[in-house]
């Protein structure tokens, strides 16, 4: 009896020396994300400050977080195959939301239009760019607005793969505008195409779309509610916290572009009721 004894005592020291858990088993969720600095990107600190707001928000509730990083357009198709649960990060739309099921509202988020630091623009209705080309990134939403005139032949879209490919077009002259979040934009300029492309593009202070960008799970996994449910729930224990705004300056502070962090710290600020289930 004391052998069996002093074997569990053993069991359990050496547990709490080492911070095994004896009994506890903690749940994985796999979601699929792109590269996109600073809110996504493996080569950062935490992976982004987004990822860092999504990992701590499901620890909060025990649940580990395992990202992998894939072009967009696969990134969301893969939420429907068995390996993953979700996807970082997307707006909920119309569209989406017969496929999937979204999150609360992660962080508020807006399209701004940029354009060639030489080229005298302005803009107050969609209407004022008739005739202009618009650069577009394939499988995001830009809203119904713009959709619309550029259905109606007002305005001319042109799709391509990725933001950078459209802002090396714009560069060219090759399209006339591209709506990019100034928060990834001002940093992908700098970091992938230089001072000079930096002097050279700019963008204008009114949005063209502002929305949330949310987690969508799929409709047909039948864990998707219980896994909102515990995200939800951390993502607001966070923020109560005051742990969300932490990252969130502590991003700001490294990324150093005065007109996006503006411009963020705007949308934060305003942000006081929590939008609709998509919106």
């Amino acid at each position: 009896m004391r052998r069996g004894w002093f074997f569990v005592f053993l069991i359990v020291l050496f547990s709490t020396v080492l911070h095994i858990p004896i009994t506890r088993s903690t749940e994985t969720v796999r979601i699929t994300t792109g590269h996109w600095p600073p809110y996504l990107d493996k080569d950062l600190p935490g992976g982004g400050f987004l990822a860092r707001i999504i990992r701590e928000s499901f620890a909060l509730e025990g649940i580990e977080v395992r990202f992998s990083y894939f072009p967009w357009s696969r990134a969301l198709a893969l939420v429907h195959s068995p390996d993953y649960e979700a996807s970082a990060v997307w707006s909920c739309t119309e569209d989406r939301s017969r496929e999937f099921v979204f999150s609360a509202a992660l962080i508020p988020y807006g399209w701004y239009f940029y354009y060639r630091a030489g080229q005298p623009f302005d803009w107050e209705t969609l209407t004022d760019l008739q005739g202009m080309t618009v650069g577009l990134t394939q499988d995001y939403s830009y809203g119904e607005t713009l959709a619309d005139v550029i259905k109606s032949g007002l305005v001319y879209g042109d799709v391509t793969t990725s933001d950078l490919a459209n802002l090396k077009k714009l560069l060219l002259g090759r399209i006339d505008l591209f709506p990019m979040d100034p928060v990834v934009g001002e940093v992908m300029i700098v970091q992938q195409l230089g001072p000079v492309a930096a002097s050279r593009l700019t963008f204008h202070p009114k949005p063209v779309r502002t929305s949330f960008f949310r987690l969508p799970f799929s409709r047909n996994d039948e864990k998707s509610a219980r896994l909102i449910q515990a995200f939800n729930k951390g993502l607001a224990s966070l923020r109560e916290s005051g742990r969300y705004k932490a990252i969130i300056d502590e991003a700001l502070e490294a990324y150093r572009s005065p007109k996006a962090e503006a411009i963020l710290r705007e949308r934060l600020a305003n942000w006081e009721e929590e939008p609709g289930p998509c919106s």
